[in-house]
């Protein structure tokens, strides 16, 4: 027996996120980490880590994002 389907909607919060989550790193890391080689060290590694991230969320939200761009293209054609 099958139930309802429900198109599957993506996780923007999660991205928002992940960004907050950046500027709140490199915010930190600027306040707290004394000199220049070890800060620029791990605000490079907090880039590729949420970089990574990001590349993730895409990865796992890409057919809810196509099926959002659908649903809007034929909204603007049946106007």
């Amino acid at each position: 027996m099958e139930g309802p389907r429900h198109d599957p909607t993506p996780t923007w919060w999660f991205l928002y996120l992940m960004g907050l989550l950046l500027v709140g790193l490199a915010v930190l890391i600027e306040a707290t980490v004394p000199g220049d080689g070890l800060r620029s060290v791990l605000e490079l590694a907090v880039v590729v880590l949420i970089f990574g991230l990001m590349a993730t969320w895409v990865r796992r939200n890409r057919v809810a994002i196509e099926l959002e761009e659908a649903r809007a293209r034929r909204q603007g054609r049946d106007r």
